[in-house]
């Protein structure tokens, strides 16, 4: 993770950036693919009254979050930021993993049923019963489906294992 600590108007001192970068090196217990954060603290001026900035922008492989904190003080700022920041983490997470339960759901079901591959295999023509026997014999094949030219309904013949043949077709 790549921390970069910016500072505006205010000195910049190795105590504030160690104390920012220490906060935010805790977020990686919920997020592992962080791949940039950068921090900006400042001072503002309101009023004749001084208040600490501390503003975020954290850049992970998934999404990226913007934040921004004011306090009495910079450290303050920092955890109340922080606080922030871990809200919104967890909310996505959260949100995450909802998603990857509801489809592992699906997947699963999905995982446990037989494989089944879509062929587009099937007489076209309508053919007598007989006829479809005819071309079952010579396709080598256990079964075909068919048209019935009689009765014009998808019907579909097999050959059982003692040699003899059944046919399937829905009733009108």
């Amino acid at each position: 993770m790549n921390i970069k600590v910016t500072f505006k108007h205010i000195d910049s001192t190795e105590a504030i950036k160690q104390y920012a970068e220490s906060k935010i090196s805790k977020l990686e217990k919920y997020l592992n693919n962080i791949i940039e954060v950068h921090i900006t603290l400042s001072v503002e001026r309101v009023e004749h009254k001084e208040s600490g900035v501390a503003q975020v922008k954290l850049l992970t492989k998934n999404f990226t979050i913007n934040a921004e904190e004011k306090s009495a003080d910079i450290y303050s700022a920092i955890d109340l930021l922080m606080g922030k920041v871990e809200t919104q983490v967890k909310k996505y997470k959260d949100k995450a993993r909802r998603k990857d339960h509801s489809e592992e759901g699906f997947v699963s079901a999905v995982d446990s049923a037989p494989s089944i591959e879509i062929k587009d295999d099937y007489e076209r023509q309508p053919l007598s019963i007989d006829e479809a026997i005819q071309k079952l014999e010579k396709r080598n094949k256990n079964f075909i489906i068919f048209i019935d030219k009689e009765s014009s309904v998808i019907s579909f013949l097999f050959k059982e294992k003692d040699g003899r043949f059944s046919l399937i077709a829905p009733e009108l």
